[in-house]
């Protein structure tokens, strides 16, 4: 809960992309610690501590995500809102089998979900971030190439008006 009302308190100071990868990089961390603890066998307050803190990345990643994903969908919101509703289910279902498949008093496949997950989520970041802004460059560019040509055909019809 404070981690949420922290996100609160920088929603109108920060860019929200900001706020989101604070959190990322937050859970990924967090989750390196709950990683470290499962592989050193540390203490159950160790484990217990370093999943409070990767669960509390929950409440910065949650609404951010959500408002960033929803931004740009415009009139297709329905349709994106149900997938981000389904897709938590989705991938707990997948993941909830490998979890107990070293056994039920194994923490290792804990451990190791938890923190493939969190790197997945910044890589996926890291990649598709890259891959938008490529886009949004080269769309400038195109729009930019196609306002200049039609200038162009916009002053040459607008000469040929002239000598008519």
């Amino acid at each position: 809960m404070l981690a949420a009302q922290l996100t609160k308190y920088l929603a109108g100071r920060m860019n929200p992309r900001h706020i989101f990868l604070i959190g990322l990089w937050y859970a990924f961390i967090a989750s390196l610690a709950v990683l470290i603890v499962v592989l050193t066998h540390g203490p159950l307050v160790a484990l217990v501590i370093s999943l409070f803190l990767f669960n509390s990345s929950n409440g910065i990643i949650g609404p951010i995500s959500f408002t960033l994903a929803m931004e740009s969908q415009g009139h297709i919101a329905g349709s994106a809102s149900a997938l981000l509703g389904i897709l938590p289910f989705l991938l707990g279902s997948a993941a909830s089998p490998l979890v107990g498949i070293a056994g039920e008093y194994s923490d290792l496949p804990l451990g190791v979900i938890i923190f493939t997950t969190s790197m997945l989520a910044v890589s996926f970041n890291v990649v598709l971030i890259k891959k938008r802004k490529a886009m949004a460059s080269s769309k400038k560019s195109v729009m930019f190439n196609y306002s200049i040509h039609f200038i162009g055909i916009y002053q040459s019809f607008k000469d040929n008006q002239q000598f008519q």
